[in-house]
């Protein structure tokens, strides 16, 4: 049986390799645990305020995009998002597409997302978009570092996003 050389170059490179799928793997599951965050049904600021930078940023962008629905830091990201549970009492998220681009400890993701929820108690909400997120690696953790959020719609489950391409939901 004859021994294959491998030279320290190969090594350097498949190292490489390994470090970059498996930082795209823990940033795809960094977005699963967001969506899970989300859709949680206590302890919601917490549980997503956990997963952002201690200066995080979230931002609500586009043309259905609310720029009073910015928070910075953790602090008001669990104000944000706790403020969600009586708004929509039941969420379910889905995060598809990945999109994800390293630099060494940084990082910029984009997915697409869906959603069907209750908006105040009594409205079937489906809703779409997409994320294009800044990833930031803090002590050996990805976490999320700026989300900006693009609302694609926002319809009332039974008349769909032609008939209502967007719904206000304060």
């Amino acid at each position: 049986m004859s021994e294959t050389a491998v030279d320290d170059g190969t090594v350097t490179r498949l190292l490489a390799r390994l470090e970059a799928l498996e930082s795209r793997e823990a940033i795809h599951g960094l977005m699963v645990s967001y969506m899970a965050a989300t859709d949680a049904k206590e302890d919601k600021g917490e549980k997503v305020a956990r997963l952002f930078t201690e200066d995080g940023r979230w931002q609500s962008v586009g043309p259905h995009g609310n720029p009073g629905w910015a928070a910075v830091g953790r602090d008001a990201l669990v104000k944000k998002f706790d403020r969600n549970v009586a708004r929509m009492p039941f969420s379910a998220h889905f995060v598809t597409n990945p999109a994800i681009d390293l630099d060494g400890d940084t990082a910029r993701g984009r997915f697409m997302y869906f959603q069907a929820c209750t908006y105040r108690g009594d409205q079937p909400l489906w809703i779409a978009g997409s994320y294009d997120n800044d990833f930031r690696r803090v002590s050996g953790q990805w976490l999320i570092s700026h989300m900006r959020v693009h609302n694609f719609f926002t319809t009332p489950f039974d008349k769909g996003w032609v008939a209502v391409p967007h719904m206000q939901t304060p």
